[in-house]
């Protein structure tokens, strides 16, 4: 009880101060996207998705399954190969179990060098309880959006939960009365009509489509040719893009969860598929 009524006091705080500042219309293009460490279906996955980042050209994106110099991904510094193949984007990794295969696995965020740089970026480990394994939250604050990211656990519902109420409850307490607008992404491992999803819809507004975010291979090995669209690909949605409520007034300009693009088809580069948001910020 003494965290819901935390939650509703410090969104109550989070709209007065929206309302008050003077902000211009923003456009902000969100990103989310389980890469599987670069290796579900090529040696490294990394050029590939340095195309689809370029294409799709996200201001800001969170990445699922990052290694940082593992041995089973030739010890390489996942994050800094794909910054170096992207040419425009830097960010930071938050390791969630570490030491892992003689370095680190976790998330990471990403940023578009030439348009914004952060002011502060916090790390979190969330309670694994009795889930699979340790997971991890990264937030960075931007001058204009607070962006986090996260990978919730994926066999225990009941840590699953936990976990998204230690992220509402951190981003609420460190970003809520700021008046920007804050936005969670990443994989969540929840259906939309799960116990995890209906209880951050008290917090939180879906902005991505629910539609199929992670297709079933076993089906699709069966479909000739493959779907155009994540409407008709057979799966489940479990990747997600959010914003805090009471955080600021927006709209969404377009959403989709991409199958192909210019650059490929996203079934060859991860067994999730990228998703991203337009969102004008008033």
């Amino acid at each position: 009880m003494k965290f819901k009524i935390f939650i509703l006091m410090a969104l109550a705080a989070a709209v007065s101060a929206c309302k008050s500042a003077d902000r211009s219309t923003l456009t902000v293009r969100l990103m989310t996207y389980n890469v599987g460490v670069f290796d579900k279906y090529e040696e490294s996955g990394v050029g590939l998705t340095a195309s689809f980042i370029n294409e799709l050209s996200p201001d800001v994106l969170i990445l699922n399954e990052v290694d940082s110099c593992a041995t089973r991904t030739g010890s390489v510094d996942q994050l800094s190969a794909l910054s170096e193949a992207t040419g425009a984007y830097e960010g930071c990794f938050a390791p969630a179990l570490k030491p892992f295969q003689g370095g680190a696995y976790g998330i990471a965020q990403m940023w578009k060098s030439d348009m914004r740089q952060p002011l502060d970026i916090i790390k979190v480990i969330l309670p694994k309880g009795d889930g699979s394994e340790p997971r991890a939250m990264v937030a960075v604050e931007y001058e204009d959006i607070v962006v986090a990211g996260t990978h919730l656990d994926h066999k225990s519902k009941g840590a699953q939960l936990k976990q998204a109420q230690m992220i509402t409850d951190t981003l609420v307490s460190m970003y809520g009365g700021k008046g920007k607008p804050v936005f969670l992404c990443g994989d969540f491992n929840a259906l939309p009509d799960s116990n995890t999803l209906q209880w951050l819809r008290e917090y939180w507004d879906v902005l991505s489509p629910e539609l199929t975010t992670y297709p079933d291979a076993g089906k699709l090995s069966q479909i000739s040719p493959l779907p155009q669209t994540a409407r008709e690909t057979p799966g489940k949605c479990i990747d997600y893009i959010m914003v805090l409520k009471g955080s600021c007034t927006y709209e969404t300009a377009s959403a989709e969860v991409c199958v192909r693009l210019e650059s490929g088809s996203a079934f060859a580069a991860s067994d999730h598929l990228p998703v991203y948001v337009d969102v004008r910020i008033r």
